[in-house]
């Protein structure tokens, strides 16, 4: 791993725990331990190390989901990694991906650029599981796409405020026992 991945890394990590806006330069500095002069070696500026978080999380979550199967149930199991690592946490933090949007999206055009850009992959991926699984319906698969990850950062925010798995099983009982069946008949 080099250098400015650890970087990217660490900043990931305390801007998911503190917020973009509460955790300065300094602090991910003195986290990877490395001088000031060096951080702009590596970045132009504390915005172009934000957006390089936002394309490492979207990186890490389209990986996580291309490695399950391209069907239904691999979008389940998918989604029970994500509930599973969640309740593993106490249900603090919520979605670092959802933590951006809502933070950042409205600070600066190219944040909400990249948060858009990964987004619609995301969705497009998830259209691609379901495609897979040739759904018979009227709902189009990009629009069902689309409303399972709409669905799915709602339901990492709302556990992370009811800090319980309510949410986790109203999203699994709704998109997976109900919707998605009635599509599949």
């Amino acid at each position: 791993m080099t250098k400015k991945d650890e970087i990217i890394m660490i900043a990931a990590d305390l801007m998911h725990r503190y917020g973009y806006h509460n955790i300065g330069i300094k602090k991910i500095l003195d986290t990877a331990n490395i001088p000031k002069g060096s951080f702009y070696h590596y970045f132009e500026s504390k915005e172009d190390l934000a957006i390089q978080v936002i394309d490492f999380h979207f990186s890490n979550f389209i990986n996580a989901l291309n490695q399950v199967e391209d069907s239904v149930d691999g979008l389940k199991t998918f989604f029970d990694m994500f509930f599973c690592k969640s309740e593993g946490m106490d249900y603090v933090g919520g979605c670092p991906l959802g933590n951006l949007m809502l933070e950042l999206a409205d600070i600066k055009e190219s944040f909400r650029e990249h948060l858009l850009k990964g987004t619609l992959a995301t969705e497009q991926l998830i259209t691609k599981k379901l495609e897979q699984d040739n759904l018979q319906h009227s709902l189009e698969t990009d629009m069902l796409g689309r409303l399972i990850f709409q669905s799915f950062e709602g339901t990492l925010m709302k556990a992370k405020i009811e800090k319980n798995s309510n949410a986790f099983e109203d999203f699994r009982k709704f998109i997976f026992d109900f919707l998605l069946v009635e599509i599949r008949k």
